[in-house]
């Protein structure tokens, strides 16, 4: 025989008995059964009556409800992202102050035809702070609510007073009710995680046990 010819024939000797050691270590595991269908292994549909199933079953089933429980987080954490950026317009509206302008009619003696007008709104940063915390973590929050200033020279601000008032309401009824959206969204997105890592543990088990399928 000449030498390459032996060459071949070790090769493909040595080629089929690492074969047959990778077969013997992972084909024969993978297809070891337990009682039972855990809840994550699919089932055929007609088929019914089965008692066993395979460990290569277990590790798809366990991938499969990996990847579902994967999109679902995801989902949750987009919701919640969507959330976020609708409660910074309420949050704003939320936090609004009035801003006052101050006129005068008979300068230098004012105090004879004097009032105030309000000129617009400035963001309350410390309520709009509170406003997102309140989003995202819970707690309580504040409801806020400008006074009419007393006196004919403010008499001017009082419509637009109310206006904004009914604004900052509007929006604070808003904010709770995308809070209850915020937690039921945070509540799927940390039960998802939790199936995950269970999950990704139970597939490292079944692979460290030799499990390849």
């Amino acid at each position: 025989m000449k030498p390459i010819e032996v060459f071949a024939v070790v090769g493909a000797g040595g080629l089929a008995a690492f074969g047959l050691y990778t077969y013997a270590r992972s084909r024969p595991k993978a297809e070891e059964t337990v009682p039972g269908i855990p809840p994550q292994v699919p089932t055929h549909p007609g088929v019914s009556g089965q008692e066993r199933t395979s460990l290569c079953q277990v590790l798809t089933g366990y991938r499969s409800k990996l990847k579902e429980y994967e999109d679902l987080r995801a989902d949750a954490e987009k919701k919640m992202r969507d959330l976020e950026s609708l409660a910074q317009g309420n949050c704003r509206s939320y936090a609004q102050d009035p801003t006052f302008q101050y006129h005068c009619n008979g300068f230098p003696i004012c105090g004879i035809n004097e009032w105030w007008t309000v000129s617009g709104t400035q963001t309350n940063q410390d309520a709009y702070n509170a406003c997102m915390t309140f989003l995202q973590a819970g707690g309580g929050l504040e409801q806020r609510k400008h006074p009419k200033k007393e006196g004919s020279s403010w008499d001017d601000t009082w419509a637009d007073i109310d206006r904004i008032n009914s604004q900052i309401g509007a929006a604070y009824n808003q904010v709770q009710n995308l809070r209850n959206q915020y937690q039921e969204a945070q509540r799927q997105a940390e039960e998802a995680r939790q199936q995950i890592n269970n999950l990704r543990r139970r597939i490292a088990d079944l692979e460290a046990q030799g499990v390849f399928c």
